[in-house]
């Protein structure tokens, strides 16, 4: 016989895009300046700390979910070759062995090796899905990386304008043009904070909606009532 179904059961190993996650995203930090005019610009437009607020909402080993995937599509690849091992097992003592006792196991083993093989397309298909559930984790958390960014230089730019026009408060015109130019750049911010926000529902909504997928699979997956195997081996009392 070639290689134990136990091979299958590796320690998964997640692929690139995900392990860069939380380097990509996660150090959200970098984004807040100490500035007192971009803060107020912050306050105007989030009411909250962006940088702070991406870092809780998006935070998560999403690594481990992929990591999962490929678990579970190991699983499916020990059930597909753990079945086909019970079977050729099977196939090889039917030549030599007969009776009642033959029957009984050919029956019992046979019922195993047909339900761990019919879980196989289940499994495969949890696997995949888990897996593609951790590259849109990762992507939607990209995307929302990239709006930051875009945020983050807006807010910069009300600050400055600002700033302008608090400096130019002596003047008639300098502030009016000034504030002006902060009004237009707050509407933008604005906006792009509401695609962040939006991104999220999205995102939760998803995660959501998964939950119920992975019940689906499981109530999918069959298993049989069978009976526990003896803990020793057979002692016919009338052999010697």
């Amino acid at each position: 016989m070639g290689e134990s179904p136990a091979a299958r059961l590796q320690e998964p190993i997640p692929s690139d895009p995900v392990p860069d996650l939380v380097e990509n995203v996660l150090g959200a930090s970098q984004y807040i300046s100490v500035s007192y005019w971009i803060g107020e610009a912050i306050e105007l437009v989030c009411g909250v700390n962006p940088g702070e607020w991406v870092a809780e909402k998006f935070a998560g080993d999403f690594e481990a979910v992929q990591k999962a995937g490929v678990a579970v599509e190991n699983l499916a690849m020990f059930n597909g070759d753990f079945a086909a091992a019970i079977n050729k097992g099977l196939s090889e003592v039917a030549d030599g062995w007969g009776g009642n006792a033959y029957d009984t196991a050919n029956e019992y083993f046979s019922k195993v090796a047909t339900t761990i093989d019919g879980q196989v397309d289940t499994l495969e298909s949890l696997g995949r899905d888990i897996k593609e559930v951790a590259v849109g984790m990762y992507e939607t958390a990209k995307g929302v990386k990239g709006l930051l960014d875009q945020l983050m230089d807006l807010l910069i730019a009300i600050g400055i304008e600002l700033a302008a026009a608090a400096a130019s408060s002596w003047t008639v015109i300098g502030p009016i043009l000034s504030g002006a130019a902060a009004v237009a750049t707050v509407t933008k911010a604005m906006g792009v904070w509401g695609q962040a926000l939006n991104a999220h529902t999205t995102a939760w909504n998803s995660a959501q909606a998964f939950v119920g997928v992975v019940a689906g699979y499981l109530g999918a997956l069959d298993d049989a009532d069978l009976k526990a195997l003896p803990e020793g081996n057979y002692d016919h009392p009338g052999v010697n």
